[in-house]
């Protein structure tokens, strides 16, 4: 896979997302968020906060488009309500993909109510039937999913099944613990971080502690770019 530098670059790798998701019996993974120069991406209370400034909100909405999936944690869903659509650029909304293991998901959630793409509700298999029928009355699409020992979602399941689906790219938004999750189990091909010129002293990341982590990874195929006031870091891991 070459550098990549720019949207160009990944509109041009995503092109081979599908040969990628044949080979590989899961979708290529992009996570994307932004956060301040110490590392935060919410404030300390957990509530969010505007980091990107307007060029890097493009390059999101842009990385969205290219996508055929964006997935999300359900802390992010209950704290933002996002829509997680293409507003700013060109192209077709993703498909939502929430990962809520308890079905908590509100059915007056914006991306339940918005009537363009029903979101799909990744949940564990022992649900009480009528969470599911209040979302699906809603407009949800609750999908139940294997959990592993921990009781949450089993990321490796989770992508062979939306590779049975024909879902070949999938870019996550957050939050800290999704990241997390996602790097803990190896089921990342690509950062985008974007890095504002600030400092919060809020949530991190990476939320080691709630999910004892131990990984020292190393971020090859490095390049940067001005957006801005922002940084926007193109990387991938050099998994071992």
């Amino acid at each position: 896979m070459d550098r990549i530098e720019s949207i160009e670059d990944f509109k041009t790798c995503l092109t081979g997302a599908e040969a990628f998701r044949a080979s590989h019996n899961r979708p290529f993974i992009t996570v994307s968020y932004a956060q301040s120069v110490d590392g935060s991406i919410a404030s300390g209370n957990r509530s969010p906060i505007q980091l990107s400034g307007p060029e890097s909100a493009l390059l999101t909405h842009q990385i969205r488009a290219a996508s055929d999936a964006i997935l999300i944690g359900i802390g992010t869903l209950l704290a933002d309500d996002p829509r997680l659509t293409v507003r700013l650029a060109e192209g077709s909304n993703p498909q939502p993909i929430i990962l809520d293991t308890h079905l908590r998901t509100p059915p007056s959630a914006r991306l339940v109510t918005q009537s363009d793409l029903s979101p799909w509700i990744i949940n564990a298999k022992d649900i009480r039937s009528s969470r599911i029928e209040a979302l699906k009355t809603a407009g949800a699409t609750p999908l139940p999913c294997v959990t592993g020992r921990d009781g949450k979602i089993d990321l490796h399941a989770l992508m062979t099944m939306l590779s049975e689906m024909q879902v070949n790219s999938i870019m996550v938004e957050g939050g800290a613990k999704v990241i997390t999750s996602f790097l803990h189990s190896g089921l990342i091909d690509q950062f985008i971080i974007t890095v504002s010129p600030r400092l919060v002293g809020g949530l991190p990341v990476i939320d080691a502690n709630g999910l004892n982590l131990n990984t020292d990874l190393t971020l090859g195929h490095v390049s940067y770019q001005r957006s801005g006031n922002d940084l926007i870091i193109w990387t991938r891991p050099d998994w071992k």
